[in-house]
């Protein structure tokens, strides 16, 4: 997916917005979850690829003083991704050569409580470096890292919304998902599978959504999906837990994000 109707984004806004790159070119997008961690979709990862990480930089192409680029170690991909329908559990974790160090360039972005839900029309920023249009040709996409207000649709209403559409009887996006809607045409498109969809709370950015899948690009009456964090909380949690067994304290600073969460979701 890319970003359609959207505009540039400035130095720094967005801190945890990551490149996943094969032999120095933009393959999907992602986020910084913790020092040497990546949250992408399953669907961006191909077994045989080796990866690395972008961090720190707009621009897609040259390496600024403060950007990093690391190699991917490992990926763990969601073990029902794909099992019953072609994006079902479209989540996947990178694991990093080594940690970054944060700085004001390369910040990780936080990540809700389980039982947390986005409600329907709150206003979210989805980011990437996709193509522009659903039209344009394959090497066209922007250097610079677009941004887009798109609003949330839960997945009930979006599936009803894109059954009317496509004439179908099959429920089409299920639990475990959400949507982003733009009635002027703002979308993600081919290039940002994989990023981050974030909400603002209390002025903390909180990851909502990963960019997953749509009908089209910008086409306003179909609302793009977005794999949901929150539901995937545990499994999350399970891996970066399991990982972590043998360093306590890289496993505090991510749990430290999500304690100072708790009370920011908890206020009126």
């Amino acid at each position: 997916m890319r970003i359609v109707g959207g505009q540039p984004a400035s130095d720094r806004k967005w801190p945890w917005q990551v490149s996943l790159q094969v032999n120095d070119e933009h393959i999907c997008g992602g986020s910084l979850i913790a020092k040497q961690w990546v949250l992408t979709a399953a669907h961006c990862i191909f077994s045989e690829m080796e990866y690395t990480v972008k961090l720190g930089d707009v621009n897609v192409k040259h390496t600024s003083r403060m950007a990093v680029v690391v190699p991917v170690r490992d990926i763990v991909i969601h073990r029902n991704f794909g099992s019953l329908t072609a994006f079902q559990s479209d989540i996947a974790l990178a694991f990093l050569e080594f940690p970054v160090n944060y700085s004001s360039h390369i910040q990780p972005v936080c990540l809700p409580e389980k039982t947390f839900l986005v409600q329907d029309n709150k206003e979210c920023w989805v980011t990437g470096w996709g193509k522009l249009n659903e039209q344009a040709k394959s090497g066209t996409a922007p250097v610079i890292l677009q941004e887009a207000e798109l609003s949330i649709t839960r997945y009930e209403k979006c599936n009803e919304i894109l059954k009317r559409k496509l004439k179908s009887h099959v429920d089409l996006v299920k639990k475990g998902v959400i949507c982003g809607y733009s009635e002027q045409g703002k979308d993600s498109c081919q290039g940002d599978s994989g990023g981050p969809l974030v909400c603002e709370f209390n002025k903390t950015w909180i990851q909502v959504g990963i960019v997953s899948w749509g009908i089209g690009c910008g086409r306003g009456e179909y609302p793009g999906v977005y794999t949901e964090v929150s539901f995937y909380k545990d499994w999350l949690l399970g891996q970066l837990s399991q990982a972590y067994s043998q360093n306590s304290a890289g496993f505090f600073i991510l749990s430290l994000c999500l304690v100072l969460l708790l009370g920011i979701l908890a206020t009126p």
